[in-house]
């Protein structure tokens, strides 16, 4: 489980997160941002390159989305690597 400093109250589930949101219902005040893989600068809170597809582990069970960290979404689940 990755920890964040818990800046930003998501409007969804009412979790604390970090200053970008959940994927679910991202702060789009917190944009642009830099991809921690790609290294890009992008303003789409979604973003998603290549590299960070290869390290996709959770997947929410509210809307389906897909993350690397579990911080990212609002009801985080594993995805099964089997």
């Amino acid at each position: 489980m990755t920890d964040y400093v818990q800046t930003y109250s998501c409007p969804e589930c009412g979790l604390k997160t970090s200053g970008r949101g959940h994927l679910c219902h991202p702060n789009s005040e917190s944009v642009p941002f830099s991809c921690e893989y790609c290294k890009k600068e992008t303003d789409d809170p979604r973003h998603v390159c290549s590299a960070m597809v290869e390290n996709i582990e959770y997947i929410c069970k509210k809307c389906g989305r897909l993350a690397v960290y579990n911080s990212l979404l609002c009801d985080p689940e594993p995805i099964d690597n089997e």
